[in-house]
């Protein structure tokens, strides 16, 4: 089985990578700085890849993921979220897979665990995924994975938002930690665990992949900080809606995860037993 995994320097890439070394041959690749670099917004590029790798999965994990950068360059946004995998979608022969790796602000800004089908973006960001989604989608046998993520990160130069978490609260640095913003992330190594899971059963369709649980950013940090015994005497409760941000952005992200359980046949695990691995 040969795996082409792409945003191979990215957060999720390097454990992506790893699974899928697990099971069969793994290629990853980025822009620049990877072992196999490649210019995923041109076609003519996309096509000399996948002549050359015959990948049978691809798990595209490449995106631009920076809210208020798509905001400010929705053009630059789109090209490499959504030009991106449409020409990995033309490239690919019939008989290959794709695995596209999507995220919870492809919903809107409503209260409540958010379903499959319940899609309306608020930002720029979220409309280019959600367009990548439906370029993914244009063929058969394709997985759509919406995620939320956090765990160590492998790439240097690049910290998750739990790293951020972790290093502020051992440095003391004064930190807000918002009690209005929600969310239902894994961990990378789950996601990519389940991920090459999914694969494996040959699940197929759209899914929320996320912890069955949720909770606030502030309560996120708590559970962080009491679980590696850091001391929160430097930080303090917060409002998002306090603070000046370019993107708009939904307050509550949570998921609901039944899709997904009811196709794996078991529970997600918890937010709690997800921090806890850390």
């Amino acid at each position: 089985m040969r795996f082409l995994v792409t945003g191979a320097t990215g957060l999720l890439g390097p454990y992506l990578l790893e699974e899928a070394g697990r099971v069969g041959k793994a290629v990853g690749i980025a822009r620049t700085n990877s072992a196999c670099n490649s210019d995923l917004t041109s076609p003519e590029a996309v096509i000399r890849l996948v002549d050359e790798l015959r990948p049978d999965i691809v798990l595209h994990a490449a995106a631009m993921t920076n809210v208020d950068r798509c905001e400010d360059d929705p053009i630059a946004a789109d090209r490499a979220n959504a030009m991106a995998t449409q020409n990995l979608a033309m490239a690919l022969p019939p008989q290959a897979r794709l695995v596209y790796i999507s995220t919870d602000q492809v919903y809107p800004d409503r209260s409540g665990l958010k379903r499959e089908g319940e899609e309306s973006p608020v930002n720029a960001y979220g409309r280019s995924k959600l367009a990548g989604e439906r370029a993914a989608l244009g063929r058969s046998n394709t997985l759509i994975l919406r995620c939320n993520m956090f765990g160590p990160s492998r790439t240097p130069g690049r910290h998750s938002f739990s790293d951020w978490i972790i290093d502020g609260l051992r440095r003391g640095d004064p930190m807000t930690l918002f009690t209005d913003v929600l969310f239902s992330p894994l961990q990378f190594s789950t996601l990519a665990a389940l991920t090459l899971e999914c694969v494996a059963r040959g699940i197929h369709g759209t899914f929320n992949m996320g912890a069955r649980n949720g909770a606030s950013k502030r309560d996120f940090a708590v559970m962080i900080a009491r679980h590696l015994g850091l001391s929160l005497a430097h930080a303090r409760d917060g409002l998002s809606t306090a603070v000046a941000m370019r993107a708009p952005r939904p307050l509550d992200l949570r998921m609901d995860v039944s899709r997904l359980e009811a196709a794996l046949g078991r529970p997600m695990p918890t937010l709690q037993e997800e921090v806890y691995r850390l």
